[in-house]
């Protein structure tokens, strides 16, 4: 364990180092790729664990923006070794207003990941549409649904469930605030299935992820600052058997 700490630490110091060192030679002339890394103490997504126990994460992510145009490749990585995600993406903001489309897959041990086949791939594909909110209406809805791939209904294996998750935001200075739901069942309220009930499709609406996140900037230089993140994660429809009713999760953005 005491090894595992240091090989973060010292990890953590060479990547503040590397990005110092990259913000340097282009505080000039901005590049219009990024690369951004996230150290998470665990990694929750809309409101549920992703990894099979609380674990850190390592979160980077690699980006190309032009304009009201993104396209990147974002990815997680626990240090156990046994957790790995890659979701490439492509994003348009025209204004206020947010679309794109998102590949996920963690499911790596279920085919080829260069196989696309709706009945045998790992892969989710995701559409999104928002409104971002702004400084004088700081307020943002997202819309996000699962259309193709290993998104299955529990009761008809061939059929999309397409898993949908809603989150309403609010953003003030360093916090934030959210509550997400899923409208029917899907992946965010284990396809309808509970431990009470078996049977597929008897669970549908459900709120499964509420809180807020509060952020400061520990200050390293006085050109450079590294920002902190805690978030409060509520989940009132939470698997029993996952134990994912509440999360305090720290992070670090490099």
């Amino acid at each position: 364990m005491k090894n595992k700490s240091i090989i973060i630490v010292a990890f953590a110091i060479l990547t503040s180092f590397v990005r110092l060192t990259v913000k340097a030679q282009t505080s000039e002339s901005p590049s219009p790729f990024k690369v951004t890394a996230d150290v998470v103490s665990s990694y929750i997504f809309r409101g549920s664990m992703a990894t099979a126990g609380p674990t850190p994460n390592f979160q980077p992510t690699l980006s190309y923006s032009k304009g009201k145009y993104e396209i990147g490749i974002w990815g997680s990585t626990d240090f156990a070794g046994t957790y790995k995600e890659f979701d490439p993406y492509i994003s348009v903001t025209p204004g206020q207003l947010k679309f794109g489309i998102t590949d996920y897959n963690w499911n790596f041990g279920r085919a080829n990941y260069f196989n696309y086949t709706n009945s045998e791939t790992g892969h989710r594909i995701e559409g999104t549409a928002g409104f971002t909110g702004s400084k004088s209406f700081p307020v943002s809805i997202t819309w996000n649904t699962m259309v193709y791939g290993y998104d299955k209904r529990a009761d008809d294996s061939t059929r999309q469930a397409y898993s949908t998750y809603i989150e309403l935001g609010y953003s003030k200075g360093a916090t934030s605030l959210f509550f997400g739901f899923t409208p029917w069942s899907g992946l965010y309220n284990n396809y309808g299935v509970t431990a009470f009930d078996p049977r597929a499709g008897k669970k549908t609406f459900s709120v499964v992820n509420v809180g807020g996140s509060f952020t400061k900037s520990l200050k390293i230089t006085e050109a450079f600052s590294l920002p902190l993140k805690t978030t409060l994660i509520i989940n009132p429809s939470a698997s029993y058997s996952r134990n994912d009713y509440v999360h305090l999760v720290f992070g670090i953005t490099f």
